[in-house]
């Protein structure tokens, strides 16, 4: 008959699941809802004690603890025949909320075959590649979490959600043939714009230099599309002022009518730098800050020729560009 684990004390369990963490190389619980397929649910309730373990999963859990551990934690456990988790209300809790275990384990699985999609990164650099790159510089995120691979757009969910729904996605599917995860948090207006995907990863930074982690103040354009064609170089800005630019209208009294402006602020001066110079050759006017922290495009001439040259996609700027218009 198969069995179930329990722990002699608390203290023994939570030893044993810090224990799980290191010998796996993971910084985070859900790496092991991932890697080892356990829902989050569940395994929430395997560390807290409220369920105790099929034997076959504390032997994946343990498969990577040396001898010493295993031995140790060998003399600290019972067990107890599978069917008393029933009987004691263990494994009713799961027939309960069978269909919200069942939905967790689809979206691991699913994680999983995502990060399997393979893709050759050295795709030919085309204008949707640039810009994706350039939207990754305004706003990206990537890391390796253990096995585990993640790429991460933020954006409001009040105005950007059909723009990832529907623009990023299509570019994604067309380039990678992969289609983000998409969140709403509930207790703000975020967007998190999810790829778990090994090869995207590689070609963030591998291919484009962009190192993992925090990285808004180093992140530059790299000297592969610096060196590419003006149609290239300008989808990558694109990309750069959908992420992080904005448009608004000074209305102070002096102006007779209201007045646009486009400003890009990023605390990287030497990406402001980078831009600035690529605006220089190709003959669009601007100004920044002293200390190259944020780039200004001022007046309906100049911001006219800035959009006839930037070809933006995110909405965000669509009331005001039809604003523009009239004035």
């Amino acid at each position: 008959m198969k069995r179930r684990v329990y722990f002699k004390s608390s203290r023994i369990r939570n030893l044993f699941f810090e224990k799980v963490l290191k010998s796996h190389k993971f910084n985070k619980w859900n790496q092991i809802v991932l890697n080892l397929n356990i829902p989050r649910i569940v395994l929430s309730k395997y560390r807290n004690g409220k369920l105790t373990i099929p034997e076959q999963v504390y032997k994946n859990l343990i498969n990577n603890f040396n001898e010493k551990d295993k031995s140790y934690f060998q003399n600290n456990i019972s067990y107890l025949n599978e069917n008393w988790g029933m009987v004691n209300g263990g494994m009713s809790t799961y027939f309960k909320y069978k269909n919200i275990f069942d939905e967790g384990r689809k979206k691991a699985i699913q994680k999983i075959k995502d990060s399997s999609i393979k893709f050759d990164i050295n795709l030919s650099l085309t204008k949707d590649l640039a810009y994706f790159i350039g939207l990754f510089i305004g706003d990206g995120f990537t890391n390796k979490y253990g096995y585990h691979y993640i790429v991460q757009f933020t954006g409001d969910s009040r105005k950007e959600k059909n723009y990832y729904l529907e623009i990023v996605s299509n570019i994604s599917k067309t380039l990678f043939n992969l289609i983000p995860k998409i969140k709403e948090e509930n207790n703000s207006n975020t967007l998190r714009v999810n790829f778990y995907s090994k090869n995207l990863f590689l070609l963030i930074t591998e291919r484009f230099k962009i190192k993992a982690g925090r990285k808004s103040s180093i992140v530059l354009i790299s000297e592969e599309i610096l060196n590419s064609n003006k149609d290239i170089l300008l989808s990558c800005i694109a990309g750069i002022y959908d992420a992080e630019g904005c448009f608004y209208f000074d209305k102070r009294k002096h102006y007779k009518n209201p007045y646009p402006v486009i400003a890009l602020h990023m605390n990287n001066p030497v990406l402001i730098k980078q831009i600035s110079d690529i605006f220089i050759k190709n003959n669009i006017e601007h100004s920044f800050t002293s200390n190259y922290s944020t780039l200004y495009i001022y007046g309906k001439k100049f911001v006219n020729d800035f959009l006839s040259k930037i070809s933006l996609l995110n909405p965000k700027y669509m009331s005001n560009i039809e604003l523009l218009k009239n004035i």
